[in-house]
């Protein structure tokens, strides 16, 4: 793109520099000192700007129209294009954004022209003042009101065609803060117009102290309600996240609403407990969203910005990339420039890194680096949260030996697909089974071996199944399945490959009563298969007609067999 801005720079700018010089020539006999005060005053403003969403907004507009009463179009023209230019080389503009250069020139071109051009379609004229302000009155209101909305304008069509901005608007707050900034210094502009018309040179030193003065007070004062805006928009953050108690919920959240507070390209969170390298669990970029990162998409400690966070436990801020290009070999994209990441503590400990980055150059303050350290402190303490409460959720769900779900858990399930079943009146089946003469494998080789063959029960079981129900454990030594969308039919075929599953293949033990030694047993099932709502009308009847359909027609028929329930 900055090749053919440029171009389109090089064809139109020299040409209306010349058209403007050709049309409005400027009488600058004795005025030499004069316009290069002006231009000193322009260029000091210039580099004292204040960025409303990434938009940079400066106050020169005032001295502007000041330079354009007293010596015309092209002047003004002239000044404001090198006041554009030592804006941006105070910027620091990197390679990548060199194309502003003929934009933002190019864009200031076309406001003075059109600005200056209605001017003086309104009967305006330009010189010394005349000591008749009301002739310059209606004129000058032209002027200011043009030069507000091209500006928008033209601001407006470079965020959608060239930046390719989405739900970008043309009266929001970038807007409401020029117009404000304009009404505040072009009457200034307007004084310093007027008093150089009487005084001369003075005026300027009279009149642009007290200019500089109100822009650095000004620019002062939006630094404070943007951190204000910022940290009540924290508070916001820190409630929301903290009353989620689901981990991944609140890193995608977290993410989302970071990313629209900040001027974010990439943003990661990475995980740094319990690891000996950082984890990115979480990330973000922008056209795709939140993006859920695979577990082995990890860095080597010795990488990377986040890994000089991690072990110095110390904030990092870059403002573009020359200064960090040559620390790193981690996550962060080519195109990055501003950098800013935080670690995440619990307990005076790093547990995670959160960075940002953005393609712009000087995006980040200092002040973001509190901002996002508090952030940083609430999502530590929410994710400990969901954490707790996830494992103490899965204690009361899960059997501490198994790992299996236990009984409580499997019949709150029962009763949730007997509650939907109006909704969703799909066959669903439960299989029951009891492993045969248990006790023996205790009396004989140790309650610690009985257990060992429970855990490898288990463990089958859920490998078998997979995705087709969910395994519980019923008590003791017994099991129970749930068989969603299976017929009855289909159900006893699952249940008679289980029953081959379990007495097929051996289970090895360590012999607990004979010195610990490994030892091969076979073990054998019966079970029993009840399928609803046919056999079953509630989720305690279908649970007592697959116990009876086991014991019954399994275990009294010879055991390791599979039953069907008949009323």
């Amino acid at each position: 793109m900055n090749r053919y801005v440029w171009i389109v720079w090089l064809l139109f700018w020299p040409p209306l520099i010349f058209a403007t010089f050709y049309f409005f020539p400027p009488d600058l006999t004795n005025n030499l000192a004069d316009v290069f005060a002006l231009f000193g005053l322009l260029a000091v403003v210039a580099m004292m700007p204040i960025n409303v969403k990434g938009t940079d907004l400066f106050f020169i507009q005032g001295i502007s129209l000041a330079v354009f009463l007293r010596y015309g179009l092209l002047v003004e023209t002239i000044l404001t294009q090198l006041a554009i230019l030592v804006f941006l080389l105070n910027l620091r503009v990197t390679k990548h954004d060199s194309h502003r250069y003929p934009v933002n020139m190019m864009m200031f071109l076309l406001v003075s022209l059109t600005s200056g051009g209605l001017f003086y379609l309104m009967g305006g004229s330009t010189g010394e003042f005349s000591g008749n302000a009301v002739t310059q009155l209606l004129p000058s209101m032209v002027y200011v009101f043009s030069l507000i909305f091209v500006n928008q304008i033209l601001l407006h069509f470079l965020r959608i065609y060239i930046y390719k901005e989405k739900n970008t608007k043309f009266f929001g707050k970038d807007m409401l803060w020029e117009a404000i900034t304009t009404a505040v210094t072009l009457p200034v502009g307007f004084l310093l117009y007027m008093l150089h018309t009487y005084l001369g040179t003075i005026a300027i030193f009279f009149v642009g102290v007290p200019f500089i003065l109100a822009s650095l007070m000004l620019r002062l004062y939006y630094s404070s309600r943007k951190v204000n805006d910022l940290l009540q928009k924290t508070s916001e953050i820190g409630q929301q996240i903290t009353q989620s108690l689901d981990t991944d919920e609140i890193l995608h959240l977290f993410l989302n609403e970071v990313t629209d507070m900040f001027v974010v390209h990439d943003a990661y969170i990475m995980d740094a407990e319990h690891v000996k390298k950082l984890t990115v669990i979480k990330s973000f970029k922008q056209g795709r969203g939140v993006i859920a990162c695979p577990k082995e998409n990890d860095f080597a400690f010795e990488e990377g910005i986040s890994s000089r966070v991690w072990r110095s436990g110390r904030s990092r801020l870059y403002t573009r990339r020359s200064q960090w290009r040559n620390l790193t070999t981690g996550v962060l994209p080519k195109s990055a420039n501003s950098v800013i990441s935080v670690p995440m503590k619990r307990n005076k400990n790093v547990v995670g890194i959160i960075t940002l980055t953005t393609n712009k150059v000087r995006s980040y303050e200092k002040h973001h680096i509190l901002v996002l350290q508090i952030l940083a402190n609430y999502l530590a303490v929410a994710i400990e949260n969901a954490k707790n409460y996830e494992e103490t959720k899965r204690r009361s769900e899960r059997c501490p030996l198994t790992s299996l779900y236990n009984y409580r858990f499997f019949g709150e399930l029962l009763d949730e697909k007997y509650k939907r079943f109006d909704e969703r009146p799909d066959p669903f089946s439960i299989i029951l089974l009891d492993l045969d003469h248990f006790k023996k494998v205790n009396d004989t080789f140790g309650h610690h071996s009985g257990n060992e063959v429970l855990i490898g029960l288990a463990n089958r079981l859920v490998e078998e199944v997979g995705d087709r129900g969910t395994v519980a454990r019923f008590g003791g030594e017994e099991f129970i399945l749930l068989l969603e969308n299976h017929s009855h039919e289909q159900s006893l075929q699952v249940a008679e490959d289980l029953r081959c599953a379990i007495a097929d293949r051996p289970f090895e033990i360590f012999n607990d009563l004979e010195n610990g030694n490994r030892q091969v047993i076979y073990i054998t099932a019966s079970i029993g298969v009840a399928t609803a709502p046919n056999q079953g009308e509630d989720t305690q009847t279908l649970i007592r007609n697959a116990d009876r359909a086991m014991y019954t027609g399994a275990k009294q028929r010879g055991r390791n067999r599979v039953a069907s329930y008949v009323g």
